[in-house]
């Protein structure tokens, strides 16, 4: 059995050694082979997967980096029928958390390496790219695309927020248009998330729908703050856990959706910006298989 390991080394403080030392310690137990391969910061680490899938035998191949990372290998290896294992070593590592995956590196590889089962997921196409956590314009992309590396690294998700609150009050609504599986509605909103995952979700609506990555659609959440007083009333009911209908919108999306804005926004994909606003969505039912543990599929039941 032969593994193609695809490892962001500046992802998370002293990764690249643990994760390289747990793939020795575990793999190598395993009978495993493996080939690694380091990302670069001027590299498309997704055309580089799919050419080394296309010219190489591998049984799985295995995603060492935070939530881009993990993007990327998959718009890599989506066409091969391969599985994933994920090792979790990034700031937000949603993806991890929503599986229920081992967020421990040496936890995490051996998992990989031992028994474990196999699940299908959801993803979704973006403008030609593959993503399966959320995809999202306004303030989100905002804070994604300026909360700093050195702060990431440092503060964890707490960096994310702080850049947050320091927007809070500077965001405007922008007029954009929605058209989900042919269906067109109108907004004046601060902020548009096109959700496959629900880990997000949970948070940011507690009284939302039950948003699975395996439930074979979309789930379009719409923020239209009226008034500046309407910014502590959303975050007092995220934190009562309360329902706020006339703050936000939920739309289901069965085959695909697509975000027109007046004024140019930028988009963020899986936790990285990705261009801006006109963007397409395609729902892509059961599109990845990846590796997790026989307790988290129980867990579900």
């Amino acid at each position: 059995m032969k593994a193609y390991v695809v490892l962001n080394p500046v992802a998370g403080d002293n990764a690249r050694e643990l994760v390289l030392d747990a793939l020795k310690t575990y793999f190598d137990d395993a009978g495993i082979d493996y080939e690694v391969y380091e990302t670069a910061e001027e590299d498309k680490p997704g055309d580089i997967v799919r050419d080394r899938l296309e010219n190489g035998k591998f049984d799985f191949v295995v995603a060492a980096g935070g939530d881009g990372t993990v993007s990327q290998v998959i718009n890599g290896l989506i066409d091969s029928g391969l599985p994933l294992g994920i090792i979790p070593v990034g700031t937000g590592n949603m993806l991890a958390r929503s599986l229920d995956l081992p967020l421990k590196i040496d936890k995490a590889v051996a998992l990989i390496s031992g028994p474990h089962v196999l699940k299908k997921i959801d993803a979704m196409r973006i403008n030609n790219r593959i993503c399966v956590l959320n995809a999202s314009l306004g303030i989100s992309a905002k804070v994604m695309r300026d909360t700093k590396s050195e702060s990431k690294n440092r503060f964890g998700l707490l960096a994310y927020i702080w850049e947050a609150l320091g927007k809070l009050f500077k965001i405007k609504r922008s007029y954009i248009t929605i058209n989900i599986d042919g269906k067109t509605t109108k907004h004046h909103a601060i902020e548009a998330t096109v959700f496959n995952s629900g880990i997000i979700a949970e948070t940011l609506y507690p009284k939302g729908p039950d948003i699975r990555i395996d439930d074979g659609h979309l789930d379009v959440l719409i923020i239209s703050f009226k008034t500046i007083r309407d910014y502590p009333l959303y975050i007092l009911r995220m934190i009562t856990k309360k329902t706020s209908k006339n703050l936000t919108d939920f739309i289901e999306a069965n085959k695909s959706v697509m975000i027109e804005s007046t004024v140019s926004m930028p988009l963020q994909v899986d936790g990285e910006i990705f261009g801006t606003t006109p963007v397409e969505i395609e729902v892509l039912p059961s599109a990845i298989t990846v590796i997790v543990s026989e307790k988290s599929i129980k867990k579900e039941k």
